[in-house]
């Protein structure tokens, strides 16, 4: 009773000296106007797209330049004919009226255009994700156009076979009607990374706790007071904490974000913009936040043994770097998830302890794992949990004392052993 009692002591102390810092409110409380921006400000980009751009056509084919003029116009772009034989026309001459921003790009269509020639877009906005494939798209609707003239196909027949083609991607596992691939893709992608993030600071932030009071000598007054594992249990559930106050306000302002999407783009004059995201349901905030607790306390038992094995801010990091890579791994499995949530890579990634707090929940919200899928993921990683605590309270209980050389492998092994 008395180990717990002094844990909660230390856990209240670690809560409120987080949760009363400036950073931490700030970020609480910027975090919804974040989630905002990630609805509006795509939808804003997506709206506008590259309207109002100046691109001169430079028509070696003679067939081409006009009608592509006309689509380009109907985009709200500013296209110039150039004839190919003018001065203005050469590649020096252009680029020189983008340096001086008269111009964004321009357009050079070769003569054998209707054959195999290569139609070029230059231009400061060719980075732009929807440059490019407005251009193609209009560009080849000409190109087959002029095609058919030359082919002697009727008019109305080829504006038929011209027609632009409708073509949407949906993600469901079958349960649902389905919603956009890509706006699934966003909020399961989002979730994960947000884990990853939150997991590392505030593992993080539990080791620099550890050292600085370790390096100060406070540790020594702290250990005097109370257990070692008492000790570093409070620090781990008072940083726990604070995280998940911080990562179920932001949860709970996505959902709020995601539900009332199309008022909040209606009043900043968007209508419609960027795929459509999934909402959040309740059963995948409890997923994430069960994750995130566990996911927590398996990295944060592993940082407050390495804070207790160093003696210095410097020396932590190089031993923090094999945890923080294994992390990165995982981030790097992200898109292995998403191409194929239901896939057998996917299933075992999922499983994987060190890696299922960042991809379970990713999974989940993409359709890709069943209830009992998610349970048994969260059981294994409760397991590993218990076990990496125990493990990292044995190295604790000796090295928050130790002091000078770092530790060898077969000292740590020792430690354990005991």
């Amino acid at each position: 009773m008395s180990m717990a009692r002094d844990s909660f002591v230390i856990a209240r102390r670690e809560f409120l000296e987080r949760v009363k810092s400036v950073w931490f409110v700030a970020m609480t409380l910027l975090g919804p106007f974040f989630m905002v921006a990630m609805i509006v400000v795509p939808a804003l980009i997506a709206g506008r797209g590259a309207s109002g751009s100046k691109v001169a056509i430079v028509d070696h084919s003679g067939v081409v330049g006009a009608a592509l003029a006309t689509e380009l116009t109907a985009l709200d772009w500013k296209p110039e004919l150039i004839a190919p034989e003018s001065k203005d026309a050469t590649d020096e001459a252009l680029r020189a009226r983008i340096r001086s921003k008269s111009l964004n790009g321009y357009i050079v269509v070769p003569a054998d255009a209707l054959d195999s020639g290569e139609t070029v877009y230059r231009g400061d906005n060719a980075s732009s994700q929807s440059v490019g494939p407005q251009l193609h798209q209009r560009v080849a609707k000409v190109v087959i156009g002029a095609r058919g003239v030359r082919a002697h196909v009727d008019p109305a027949t080829l504006r038929a076979l011209t027609d632009d083609v409708k073509f949407s991607s949906q993600h469901t596992t079958g349960e649902t009607p389905g919603s956009s691939g890509l706006g699934a893709f966003f909020i399961a992608y989002v979730l994960a990374i947000i884990l990853y993030m939150v997991i590392t600071l505030y593992g993080v932030a539990v080791m620099r706790s550890v050292v600085v009071e370790k390096t100060s000598r406070v540790m020594e007054l702290m250990v005097a007071a109370v257990k070692p594992s008492s000790l570093m249990a409070g620090k781990i559930l008072g940083v726990g904490a604070a995280g998940l106050v911080q990562v179920a306000a932001w949860l709970a302002m996505g959902a709020m974000t995601l539900a009332y999407r199309d008022t909040i783009l209606g009043a900043f004059g968007a209508r419609g913009g960027g795929p459509t995201l999934p909402p959040l349901a309740a059963a995948q905030i409890a997923c994430v936040l069960a994750f995130f607790v566990l996911g927590f306390f398996f990295y944060a038992a592993l940082y407050a043994a390495v804070g207790a094995m160093v003696s210095s801010e410097a020396e932590t990091q190089q031993v923090q770097l094999p945890i923080t890579m294994v992390l990165v791994v995982g981030v790097t499995c992200l898109q292995l998830i998403s191409n194929d949530p239901r896939g057998t890579a996917s299933q075992l990634l999922t499983l994987v302890p060190a890696w299922s707090p960042i991809l379970m929940p990713m999974r989940y919200v993409l359709g890709g794992a069943t209830g009992t899928e998610v349970l048994i993921s969260l059981a294994i990683l409760l397991a590993s949990t218990v076990l990496v605590i125990r493990v990292a309270a044995k190295i604790y209980r000796v090295g928050v004392l130790m002091y000078g050389k770092r530790p060898s492998l077969a000292e740590l092994w020792r430690w354990v052993r005991h």
